[in-house]
C-alpha cells in the first residue's frame, strides 16, 4: 500500500472539528463505514510548505466520503498513521478550507497519547 507523508507542527484549532466530529449523523457512518467510534474532536497539524503541496494528492485520490445531512457539506477521510497509531485524515469539502491545515481523528485523545503540544513537529503517513 502506497502512501503521502505529511509534515506539520501540532496546533490547537477553533473547537470546531469536535462539534462535527460528535454530530449524530457523522458518528453513524464512522461506525458503519470503519467500525470506528472517534474521540470527540480532532488533532491539527499545520502542514510545511512542501506538505501543502502535497495535500493535492489527497483531493485527487479517492477518499471515503461522509454524507452530508442537508445544510452540510460532505468529508473525505484517508486512513492514516501518525507515530505508529492508527487514524484518519478527514478533509471537509468546504469552501475557503485552510491548505495547510490537516484534521485528524482517532479513537484517542492525540495529543495526550503521544505527548505532544502545540509547536511539536510531527509526522503523518496517509495511506493510498
Amino acid at each position: 500500500m502506497s502512501g503521502i507523508k505529511f509534515v506539520g507542527t501540532v496546533d490547537t484549532g477553533q473547537g470546531n472539528g469536535k462539534f462535527f466530529v460528535a454530530m449524530p449523523w457523522v458518528l453513524q457512518q464512522l461506525k458503519a463505514l470503519f467500525d470506528f467510534t472517534p474521540y470527540l474532536g480532532t488533532f491539527n497539524l499545520r502542514l510545511t510548505p512542501e506538505s501543502i503541496k502535497q495535500r493535492v494528492c489527497l483531493t485527487q485520490q479517492n477518499g471515503v466520503m461522509i454524507e452530508p445531512e442537508n445544510g452540510y457539506l460532505p468529508g473525505y477521510l484517508y486512513k492514516a498513521i501518525i507515530s505508529g497509531t492508527n487514524c484518519y485524515v478527514i478533509l471537509p469539502d468546504v469552501p475557503n478550507y485552510p491548505k495547510d491545515l490537516l484534521e485528524i481523528i482517532s479513537t484517542e485523545n492525540l495529543r495526550k497519547l503521544l505527548n505532544v503540544k502545540d509547536g511539536d513537529i510531527l509526522t503523518v503517513m496517509v495511506m493510498l
